[in-house]
């Protein structure tokens, strides 16, 4: 009798397992017309942690099943989880019905059109693939992987001439260039360029050279040309490793059969905590299963820094370029840390490096653009805030500072005032533009450009908004821009006395334009070199490490 409890609980535990096998093998009512069913599948040859990882992600789809008025877009999610566990383990079929119904589910969810297209074209069906990865793209025009993608897909079927121009395409981004550059070889070989086929397997070698698969196609180039030697050599050091290729979904993937992803999801869920010693030991734990993960050792770089380990970050992100030099985040996390520690030649040069891997890459060109405006390089700074501008539009210092660091390089103030005014006008909220546009209407020396009246109104609106020294001086300056000189002084002897525990220079500086408003002259540089609103303030490291994108985490 005192047994009985026991074997109760059993049953109804078992009977519990049943049922949740039997709400996907059997779908409930309100999802039989909507979804596919998903029976499960027999993995008892599989270790203990996969039937467990597999039999969680059945319980958590099946409870959302049963849960009345589930959002969609949730139990999609559940599937796709799923489907990654059976693409990952090799049970194709399961996964493919999984993603089946997170796409019918959520079907302007990129990332399970992706996932499908992926599963198939991993499973050689390419006639699949090519729309799916089609409609993928249609739903992320963004997601670079999708040209080298469809580029194989259309290699793979011979269709050569719609191959060239998307693996064209896919080599001009970094993270992609080893693997374009290995399909656009095996076409040159194919069409009998060898020269050509010659140097781009020879370039994607000395970006990677682990990439041993790619030692056979170039030794078949190096016969066809006539080299017998060089094709022996390359011949005798073929195998089986492709181009190392930063697809992040993908390398989602990988991460989650290694059992690193979860550690990885909990280490950047801390980060964003602001406990960051805490995920400096969860992304340690995950890399003990995935050491060879360097994105994954960036991101635990940053946790380093930001949980007040400087010293180790810095070695760590030296470690990762020591592996594998085109890994620009590193590269330019280094470039900030040269930047913080008053190495600003040593910072300009990463920062130049890495450009000439990526030339588009956006932080590199904005703080190597600060570090040339704080330094007076007009020209320079001018072009590398150009540059910045079109990878990144939305930096608004970005546009203030290219149209400072241009008038100063020689551009005229005409095209420079029609600039900022626009600029103002699009965004009134940004004072500093606002700042800068009053500035500039009171001193120009252009008279279609000077507006006195007009630079006074924005001036007092933001004295009215925001009293701060920098608003009052510029207030100061569009009164006696306008004849006002005695409001000018009055408000600028203010300012000097509000400046009493400030640097004896800043005293000074304020000294002189009190001299300059007594003699009823304005100052002679509307935009002083020195003028802490329109320079670039000193890198926060904090920040940056903080912040700054990263597309692969892990």
């Amino acid at each position: 009798m005192q047994s009985w409890p026991l074997v109760h609980l059993l049953i109804v535990f078992l009977w519990c397992g049943l049922a949740v096998a039997d709400s996907l093998s059997e779908l409930p009512g309100p999802w039989q017309d909507r979804i596919e069913a998903l029976p499960d599948a027999d993995i008892s040859g599989a270790e203990p942690a996969v039937r467990k990882a597999m039999a969680d992600a059945r319980v958590s789809v099946n409870a959302l099943l049963t849960t009345v008025d589930v959002e969609a877009s949730a139990l999609a999610g559940r599937f796709g989880e799923l489907g990654n566990l059976y693409q990952i383990y090799d049970v194709h079929t399961l996964a493919e019905t999984a993603y089946a119904n997170a796409r019918t589910l959520d079907p302007g969810n990129f990332r399970w059109a992706y996932y499908a297209a992926y599963l198939a074209f991993s499973d050689g069906r390419i006639d699949q693939a090519i729309p799916r990865f089609q409609e993928a793209a249609r739903l992320d025009p963004g997601y670079a992987p999708i040209q080298l993608r469809l580029g194989q897909c259309w290699y793979e079927q011979n269709r050569l001439e719609q191959a060239i121009p998307v693996l064209e395409a896919a080599a001009r981004v970094p993270e992609l260039k080893g693997g374009a550059l290995y399909l656009l070889g095996q076409i040159d070989l194919l069409e009998r360029r060898y020269d050509q086929a010659i140097g781009r397997f020879e370039r994607v070698l000395a970006m990677d050279p682990e990439a041993d698969q790619v030692h056979y196609p170039l030794a078949r180039a190096y016969r066809a040309a006539g080299n017998a030697q060089l094709a022996r050599e390359h011949l005798a050091l073929q195998g089986r490793r492709a181009p190392r290729v930063e697809d992040p979904l993908v390398m989602e993937l990988e991460a989650l059969k290694k059992g690193a992803r979860p550690l990885y999801v909990r280490a950047m869920q801390e980060v964003k905590a602001g406990d960051f010693v805490s995920a400096v030991s969860s992304f340690r734990e995950g890399l003990e299963r995935d050491p060879d993960n360097l994105n994954a050792r960036i991101s635990l770089a940053r946790a380093q820094y930001l949980a007040g380990q400087g010293d180790a970050a810095r070695i760590m992100l030296e470690e990762v370029l020591a592996r594998d030099p085109n890994q620009l985040l590193a590269a330019f996390l280094l470039g900030v840390l040269k930047d913080v520690a008053g190495d600003g030649g040593g910072a300009a040069d990463r920062y130049r490096s890495i450009l000439e891997l990526d030339p588009a890459h956006a932080g590199a060109h904005y703080f190597l653009a600060n570090r040339l405006l704080r330094e007076r390089d007009y020209p320079g700074a001018s072009r590398h805030y150009a540059s910045t501008l079109a990878s990144e539009s939305e930096n608004p210092p970005a546009r203030l500072y290219y149209l400072i660091a241009s008038l100063h390089a020689g551009e005229p103030e005409t095209e420079i005032a029609a600039q900022l005014s626009a600029e103002v006008q699009s965004h009134p909220e940004q004072q500093m533009a606002s700042y800068a546009y009053s500035r500039l209407l009171a001193g120009s020396a252009a008279p279609e450009v000077r507006d006195p009246g007009e630079a006074l109104a924005l001036a007092r609106e933001l004295a009215m908004s925001l009293p701060i020294p920098p608003h009052l001086e510029a207030l100061a300056y569009a009164e006696a821009a306008s004849g006002n000189f005695a409001e000018a002084l009055d408000i600028q002897k203010q300012l000097v006395t509000m400046a009493w525990m400030a640097p004896v220079s800043i005293q000074q500086g304020l000294q002189e334009v009190v001299e300059d408003y007594e003699q009823e002259r304005l100052p002679s540089e509307f935009w002083p070199p020195d003028d802490p609103l329109l320079t670039p303030p000193p890198v926060d490291a904090r920040m940056v490490f903080r912040e700054y994108p990263s597309p692969v985490p892990f």
